[in-house]
């Protein structure tokens, strides 16, 4: 897969993930778990909101590096499977189209509708905590984000080798921290305008869905090395 398309592929279904139920409409919540307080204290205080931002991105990495790792595993799982290669490219291709189906509304799959809540309650931050706080919630966000990550891992593990597939899914992750970091430092901007912003998520839904459509099409009839540019 060329490189072009890699990161594409990966940056824009990790800024599609920003966007999905549970994450966009709880990072109020997500901040004062990170901040260790309200989110009026946050912008009030700037020495709490230095300490919310240095905590998001501990968060930011905690969860990279869950990705990475789901990189490697589904590279080692292809490579053990090598045998089934042929097989496994043609059902992830099948299980791309589903998943592009569901995110247009053509398909309703109620395990991807769920949604995990979290509560606030008193909490004392820390780097290496929040580090932790990044690879929890993400197998939290797992029922309403297996379209994205399931798409993002296939075609990771389609990958020449190990670090090509790691690879895939930081810039994955990129994608994700890039508005999640800018709205940590926006905050005050971002809570007044957040409900505007998640407006617009169906359209984005379709955008993502009709991506996935063609990714999974492709990766099924084995011509994803049509779209490398050069």
């Amino acid at each position: 897969m060329g490189n072009e398309l890699t990161f594409f592929i990966a940056i824009f279904n990790g800024f599609l993930s920003f966007f999905t139920p549970c994450i966009l409409p709880l990072l109020p919540l997500y901040f004062s778990y990170l901040a260790g307080t309200s989110i009026t204290d946050i912008e009030n205080n700037k020495n709490i909101k230095k300490t919310m931002l240095i905590n998001s991105i501990a968060f930011v990495i905690g969860l990279s590096i869950l990705n990475i790792m789901l990189g490697f595993g589904a590279k080692a799982i292809s490579t053990t499977l090598v045998q089934y290669q042929e097989f496994i490219r043609k059902l992830g291709g099948v299980l791309i189209i589903i998943f592009g189906l569901y995110y247009i509304g053509i398909l309703k799959i109620r395990f991807f509708d769920k949604e995990r809540k979290y509560h606030y309650r008193n909490y004392s931050p820390s780097f290496i905590k929040s580090m932790l706080l990044g690879i929890t919630f993400s197998f939290g966000w797992t029922p309403c984000n297996s379209p994205i990550v399931g798409s993002i891992l296939f075609l990771a593990s389609f990958e020449k080798n190990y670090i090509k597939a790691g690879g895939m899914m930081l810039i994955y992750s990129i994608g994700f921290a890039i508005p999640f970091l800018i709205s940590a430092i926006l905050l005050s901007k971002f809570v007044n305008n957040y409900k505007k912003i998640y407006q617009y998520f169906d359209k984005i839904k379709i955008i993502a869905g009709l991506l996935m459509i063609i990714m999974g099409i492709m990766l099924y009839t084995n011509t994803l090395s049509l779209l490398v540019i050069g």
